[in-house]
């Protein structure tokens, strides 16, 4: 598809990015979800089944962690609106940031595993904090920020996220699959965590160069460019003055409840419940091939049913599927049903929330006359990762509260909680968000919005 230059058409909605464009923006996704596969799932169970540390202490050091990991959204948000590069706004921080996302990356899995109690949670939370609150929020917040910076037009910015979404699951599907089989033949110890994720840590560099190299910014609008210079109380009341904010906040706070309970209980399930720790690897893939096919087939039904009504229905979908677990929770067969159920139902959300993301800060434009846009990518986030803490300090003290050891031999109420965590965990996060969905109302309003905003010169371009 040929780019369409703005200086030539006068209006930024007319640009088309390429194919090529296209993936590789997604690329810079796969290599984000190689730290988020770890840090959400497979990082607690390696600090409480392979260094021996209580699940509760390392869901209370999580907890901790994600408040300073929302202060962070907020200022890199801030900073990114200050600082202008030569690479632009946000892609600039895909290339300064891929070095460093690998090294942290790895510097969790260096523990000291004979140290005590005391200085290995000092070390968790050093490292755990300079990987996710530092590096990765100044990495995964401007790259997701991205998109509505390489053109204007609703549809162009719907279908980069569909490559984006479709190609995401990939990185977290690779890590989840392979990680354990492979550390497992390896030894299963420290050592092989350690490799495995220097592994890892190449290669994502690798793609988040192809990210840089192969992406270009090209809007940037007046509005934009006065909003930076407001003072940051005026930006925040702009935010609170959108509803739809608001809700997509929520939205994005209950999908961390489901991503965070999903990956970390998911490991215990496969191991305490079906018998077979690899079996994790078996259901990630299960739910994620679903949701990458899903993805690469939603455009058509965006335009006609809308991003809303697509989240709501497949809400609902895993609903229906998880509650459903109840009947055959042991039966490892149904439960991959389940798992690939779960990803049809998902595959909307992850597909279309970045998409809404964008038309809700063309909406507070409109509401305000402020154009916030890096401060709602990076408050949004503040949901998701104060979510994210929320439930792995809720999910670690649950499991302690239940006698929960680390050892291969679970006693019963360990084994019910896990799997009580793990099936209605993630039934009530859905419900929480089908009932957010019924409340969002934007889809339907959105062309008359964005023709009102073109009539009245909201969109031109800064010099």
């Amino acid at each position: 598809m040929k780019e369409t230059n703005t200086a030539a058409t006068g209006s930024p909605t007319n640009v088309k990015t390429s194919i090529f464009e296209k993936f590789s923006y997604g690329m810079g996704d796969v290599a984000c979800n190689v730290v988020f596969a770890l840090t959400s799932g497979l990082v607690t169970y390696f600090y409480t089944n392979v260094i021996g540390i209580s699940a509760g202490l390392v869901g209370m050091i999580l907890l901790i962690s994600r408040i300073f990991d929302g202060i962070s959204d907020v200022a890199i948000g801030l900073i990114m609106d200050k600082v202008h590069s030569k690479h632009g706004r946000a892609r600039a921080w895909v290339l300064w940031m891929a070095i460093p996302y690998a090294v942290t990356a790895v510097a969790l899995f260096c523990i000291p595993a004979n140290a005590s109690t005391a200085v290995q949670a000092v070390y968790i939370f050093i490292t755990y904090n300079l990987c996710t609150t530092v590096v990765y929020t100044a990495l995964n917040l401007p790259y997701g920020a991205m998109a509505p910076l390489m053109t204007s037009n609703e549809q162009d910015i719907a279908k980069i996220n569909l490559f984006r979404m479709s190609m995401s699951p990939i990185g977290n599907m690779i890590v989840t699959a392979a990680t354990l089989p492979i550390i497992n033949r390896m030894g299963g110890d420290q050592a092989a965590w350690i490799k495995v994720t220097i592994i890892y840590a190449v290669i994502s560099i690798a793609f988040l160069l192809w990210c840089f190299f192969g992406t270009k910014e090209r809007v940037n609008t007046e509005a934009a460019r006065e909003a930076e210079q407001l003072p940051i109380k005026v930006r925040f009341g702009a935010l609170l003055h959108n509803k739809y904010f608001i809700i997509l906040m929520l939205t994005s706070l209950c999908q961390a409840l489901f991503q965070t309970i999903n990956g970390t209980c998911g490991t215990y399930y496969a191991q305490y419940i079906l018998g077979n720790n690899e079996l994790y690897g078996v259901l990630n893939m299960a739910e994620n091939i679903p949701q990458i096919i899903v993805i690469m087939l939603l455009a058509p039904f965006i335009r006609k049913f809308g991003k809303r009504n697509l989240i709501l229905a497949g809400g609902i979908l895993v609903v229906l599927a998880q509650a459903s677990l109840i009947f055959a929770p042991a039966n490892t067969t149904y439960v991959i049903v389940v798992a690939a159920l779960r990803g049809i139902g998902k595959a909307p959300i992850y597909a279309c929330l970045a998409t809404m993301l964008a038309d809700v800060v063309n909406y507070g434009h409109w509401k305000t006359g402020i154009r916030v846009h890096a401060l709602v990518f990076s408050a949004v986030t503040v949901g998701n990762k104060f979510g994210t803490g929320v439930s792995g300090a809720l999910v670690g003290q649950m499991m302690d509260w239940s006698g929960f050891t680390g050892l291969a031999q679970e006693i019963p109420s360990a084994v019910a909680m896990v799997q009580n965590l793990y099936i209605w965990g993630t039934a009530i996060s859905w419900i929480a968000i089908v009932v957010l969905m019924l409340t969002y109302k934007l889809d339907k309003n959105y062309a008359g919005m964005m023709s009102d905003m073109e009539r009245r010169g909201m969109l031109r371009q800064a010099d």
